[in-house]
This record gives C-alpha cells, sequence and structure tokens, in this order.
C-alpha cells in the first residue's frame, strides 16, 4: 500500500500504485533484500493478473486489501483508468526480475 492513512485520497491506504510498487522492490533488491522484493512483486503481479483475468482490463490503481480495482476514492483524482501505461511497464519490470 502508499500509505498507512486511510483517508479517502486517491494515495493513501488502501491503494498500490504500479510506480511505487517498482520503487520499492528496486530498493529492495539494489540492498540485497531479494525475498523480499520477490515477495512484494508477486503479490503486486498476482493481484494485477487476477484482475486481469476476471474484467480483461489493467488498471491505474489497486485495492491491496481486497486484491481488486474495485476503488473509492473520496478526494482528489476519482476514476481507476484502464489501460494504464505505468502499470504496463512495471508488470513486464517486475515480472523479469524474478528468478526464473
Amino acid at each position: 500500500m502508499t500509505s498507512p492513512h486511510e483517508t479517502g485520497v486517491q494515495w493513501d491506504f488502501p491503494y498500490g500504485w504500479a510506480p511505487l510498487q517498482l520503487i520499492a522492490v528496486e530498493g529492495l533488491r539494489n540492498y540485497k533484500f531479494d525475498a523480499e522484493a520477490d515477495r512484494i512483486s508477486v503479490k503486486f503481479l498476482s493481484t494485477v493478473l487476477e484482475n486481469f483475468q476476471r474484467d480483461g482490463n489493467i488498471r491505474e490503481k489497486y485495492n491491496m486489501v481486497t486484491r481488486s480495482s474495485e476503488v473509492k476514492v473520496d478526494a482528489g483524482y476519482q476514476m481507476n483508468v484502464i489501460g494504464f501505461g505505468w502499470t504496463n511497464g512495471v508488470f513486464l519490470a517486475l515480472l523479469d526480475k524474478l528468478p526464473k
């Protein structure tokens, strides 16, 4: 999750955003915490994949508690855009770094 605070704003709990997942994973890998990086990668990748299998779309953000693309944002940008480029790119980058 992006934040531990549940405020109703799109950047806070319970949402996960692809670029922030990538930053966290790359930071962990840089410091040789590969098992933790793999765990976060698998959790995010499986969330995206499960939702894609269900509705055929890749989204901008995901609810990391329910592991769904269903979001309810009270303040800020309220849409969950379909086919969002950074999610597509991060998905491939995280997948590429997992052990074969």
